[in-house]
């Protein structure tokens, strides 16, 4: 059977319009745990503003229409709209057994500059908004199988670990850095000193014992790695899981 001609153009628009629809339509869960599949505007006619990649190869892209953003990965369409931010970039990405974890910041009504991290995992997905935070980046230690935030605010630190999961809030006191400017000043005073004097003569000494050597260091006790008890609440949205809930 042999395709006319004329068809042929009536079905590449067919085509077209199949793969706008498809790549313009997200998916959502609603509050009483229904799928929502609806049309995605923001990837017509939104921004995209920045990109990842999520463990499994598969990518996703940071989006804004009309100053509302939200997260969109993997080949199911999942969307996940960022309440309450007129501003968001992607600060980094980091891949911690099987997660993505995307650290953003973000600016909100109380705070120019606030910091969130999403953690995406297949069809699943949470986000914690550090809002007790405002105008500090933090410094980020990442391992194997944590990934540690540490916001120095006043004169303690609000340390935030992701692990397995979950985040963990623990505040931690500024340890002072050790002045060395009188230390400095005490030693050039006493060079200065020292130049002063006159040079003595050397005078013979008698040899001495050879210094016995010092007993083995004893061992270091071992690290507290325990995870504090303190769980850090992930911030509540629309979107949570395309599992069917029962």
């Amino acid at each position: 059977m042999r395709m006319s001609l004329h068809n042929l153009p009536l079905r590449s628009l067919l085509v077209l319009a199949v793969i706008i629809a498809l790549s313009g339509c997200s998916m959502r869960y609603d509050k009483n745990g229904k799928i929502l599949f609806k049309t995605d505007l923001a990837s017509m006619l939104g921004n995209e503003v920045g990109q990842f990649t999520l463990a499994d190869g598969s990518t996703g892209a940071l989006r804004e229409l009309n100053g509302r953003y939200s997260l969109k990965w993997s080949n199911l369409m999942i969307e996940r709209p960022l309440e309450g931010v007129s501003w968001a970039r992607i600060v980094n990405q980091y891949h911690i057994e099987g997660h993505t974890l995307l650290l953003l910041k973000v600016a909100t009504p109380s705070c120019p500059a606030q910091y969130r991290l999403v953690d995406l995992q297949n069809t699943r997905s949470q986000e914690w908004a550090f809002t007790g935070v405002c105008d500090t980046g933090p410094d980020i230690t990442a391992s194997a199988d944590k990934l540690q935030l540490n916001f120095a605010t006043g004169n303690r630190i609000e340390q935030f670990n992701w692990q397995h999961g979950e985040v963990y809030h623990r505040r931690l006191p500024v340890q002072k850095a050790k002045t060395v400017q009188s230390n400095t000043r005490e030693q050039t005073s006493t060079t200065r000193k020292a130049k002063a004097q006159p040079v003595a003569k050397p005078v013979k000494r008698t040899p001495t014992k050879a210094v016995e050597p010092l007993p083995p260091k004893v061992a270091q006790p071992e690290l507290d790695n325990s995870v504090p008890n303190e769980i850090y609440a992930p911030t509540k949205t629309r979107q949570t899981s395309l599992e069917l809930k029962s």
